[in-house]
């Protein structure tokens, strides 16, 4: 419901970059005002992505970290997230996942190559939304072929569940504190 055209967006900050802000800003249904900070925003975060990839693509071969573990269930969380947001044709929620999914990467003290898989996942569920960069970095991280034609990413079942919750602690309607507790 806007007829602003996005040429101008284009012209200043690139074409995935107009695709993300779109796809982001909110629901098709709703209107929405297209701001040139918001596109600016929204160009920071892909060079942002971008650093990410360049960063872990020279990370020596031998880094060791700690959180492998952590980082696959992140990664299969995004995934099944992204999922189900572009089959039901809420681009802008799986674009929020992928916010998200981006600052627990940015994070991240994983291994090299759990972190290159995990990029590599980043840019297949980008791809949709920012097929250029998304394919400069499947590419860059390793990715054989077009990050296109990649088969889709699927989550395993078992890094879906939480192993504990937190849960609020609320005293006369106002939150005091958090508890973590097992799942079970």
């Amino acid at each position: 419901k806007n007829v602003v055209d996005p040429m101008n967006i284009i012209a200043a900050f690139g074409a995935d970059t107009a695709r993300w802000f779109v796809l982001s800003d909110s629901p098709p249904e709703r209107d929405v005002e297209w701001t040139a900070s918001g596109a600016e925003a929204t160009f920071k975060h892909l060079s942002r992505v971008w650093s990410l990839c360049d960063r872990i693509g020279q990370m020596p071969a031998d880094h060791v970290g700690v959180g492998d573990d952590d980082l696959a269930r992140a990664t299969a969380k995004a995934v099944d997230e992204v999922t189900r947001s572009i089959d039901g044709f809420a681009f802008n929620k799986a674009i929020a996942a992928l916010y998200g999914f981006t600052n627990t990467l940015a994070k991240a003290n994983a291994s090299t190559p759990a972190m290159k898989l995990a990029v590599r996942t980043l840019a297949q569920l980008m791809c949709p939304m920012t097929p250029h960069i998304a394919e400069s970095i499947w590419s860059y991280q390793g990715g054989a072929g077009l990050c296109a034609q990649a088969s889709w990413p699927v989550a395993d079942p078992a890094l879906l569940i939480d192993e504990s919750v937190t849960l609020p602690i609320q005293i006369n309607g106002k939150r005091r504190a958090e508890i973590t507790v097992p799942a079970d």
